[in-house]
């Protein structure tokens, strides 16, 4: 929504159809916000533990976040692997942030700049 129509506009009028116009002047310009949202859904799909409990009723398909649960028992509770497994589960989304943290930021600050 943010990006200009004036430059799908002038590919239009320098000869250029639809799908030229998408790959070449429109998905570029979305690249920051497609990163952005991409970031955003794989942190949050990832630390999904609501729809894990619901959904998953056999051990073997456990996700990681749910899997955590069982390092607590009712009377004893080993942190140190708790913790151990904790760092695994953060891990990824902490790289593919890392990854994307330039494009992350140029959204954001983009995003509030009107003219």
């Amino acid at each position: 929504m943010s990006i200009p129509k004036e430059f799908s506009e002038a590919a239009w009028i320098e000869g250029a159809g639809f799908i030229k116009t998408f790959f070449l002047v429109n998905l570029p310009l979305a690249k920051t916000g497609l990163a952005t949202a991409g970031t955003l859904m794989f942190i949050h799909n990832w630390n999904e533990y609501f729809f894990a409990a619901l959904l998953t009723g056999h051990p073997d398909n456990r996700t990681i976040p749910y899997a955590i649960r069982f390092f607590q028992g009712m009377f004893n509770q080993d942190f140190t692997a708790m913790f151990a497994a904790l760092t695994l589960v953060i891990l990824p989304g902490v790289i593919v942030y890392a990854i994307f943290q330039e494009q992350v930021a140029r959204s954001l600050v983009s995003s509030g700049v009107k003219g």
